[in-house]
């Protein structure tokens, strides 16, 4: 493996001996290192064949806008996961895991907890992932010397439920994803909007999405809230939201035949409310 371009302390692009463009991973593996360098086989910790232009171009950009620091941890919670519990993960989670904990760091930094209501959930539906959420967030805190909120660990598990390859949770991808391009798409007719994909309120509105989507395809919704103060609270701020959220009931009493919970429309409603505000 020669040299190309050093990307950055953690990520090298380089030739193969068939002169195949990948992308060399390692702790320290673009330190000091200089155009034409062979590599010796010890000094590589994962490769990535570029066949793709848009991963390779995706790759390329996340290393010029991220620390180094950041592909490095989420390496080490990569390994953990693949150790500890044998996952078998597509590669793509090496560059949304560290883009995610990249953001997840500068959120913290600035004040901003996104609050995550499915920790509960996710611990107990997914406790191998759930534990690999958990020990991302002890090896922030401790190497990045901020406090990350647990929440966070529920966001990072997420990523691995949808990197395995054999995750009960792909075998229905498709439906899963087209179901939520979908719900997307009622919501965006409904109020005649234009999606910032950039944002964080369009980023917690989409998991949440998805979720949702998850739950209705293992029919496992949230469950009736008990007290109905909350609920009726949200639907006098949240009108046109839960008028929006009636059309979303439509579509999943026709798509998988079930009523939606109180506590699944009220959620549906915020999330959609939080989305508007932007626009």
């Amino acid at each position: 493996m020669r040299v190309v371009k050093v990307l950055n302390n953690s990520l090298v692009l380089a030739l193969d001996d068939a002169g195949q463009e990948t992308i060399l991973m390692g702790k320290g593996i673009g330190y000091h290192k200089s155009i034409g360098y062979q590599f010796q086989e010890s000094e590589i910790e994962k490769v990535f064949v570029l066949k793709d232009k848009v991963v390779s171009r995706n790759i390329i950009r996340l290393a010029a806008e991220t620390d180094a620091v950041y592909f490095e941890l989420a390496k080490s919670v990569i390994d953990y996961a693949i150790e500890n519990f044998g996952m078998k993960l597509m590669d793509h989670i090496y560059l949304s895991l560290t883009d995610h904990l990249s953001f997840a760091a500068r959120r913290i930094q600035d004040g901003i907890v996104l609050q995550n209501f499915y920790t509960l959930e996710m611990k107990k539906f997914n406790p191998n992932e759930f534990q690999v959420g958990e020990y991302a967030v002890s090896l922030m805190s401790e190497q990045l010397g901020m406090e990350v909120p647990m929440d966070e660990a529920g966001n990072i598990a997420f990523h691995f439920i949808n990197a395995q390859y054999d995750h009960p949770y792909n075998s229905q991808n498709l439906l899963i994803a087209s179901t939520v391009s979908d719900i997307l798409d009622i919501v965006k007719y409904s109020f005649g909007i234009t999606y910032n994909e950039d944002s964080t309120p369009y980023s917690r509105y989409v998991t949440h999405v998805q979720l949702f989507v998850q739950r209705l395809v293992s029919r496992n919704q949230l469950p009736d809230e008990k007290s109905s103060l909350l609920y009726e609270q949200i639907s006098a701020v949240c009108q046109k939201e839960f008028e929006c959220v009636e059309k979303i009931q439509i579509y999943v009493m026709d798509k998988f035949r079930q009523k939606l919970t109180s506590q699944e429309r009220m959620y549906l409603a915020l999330h959609i409310h939080r989305v508007l505000e932007e626009q």
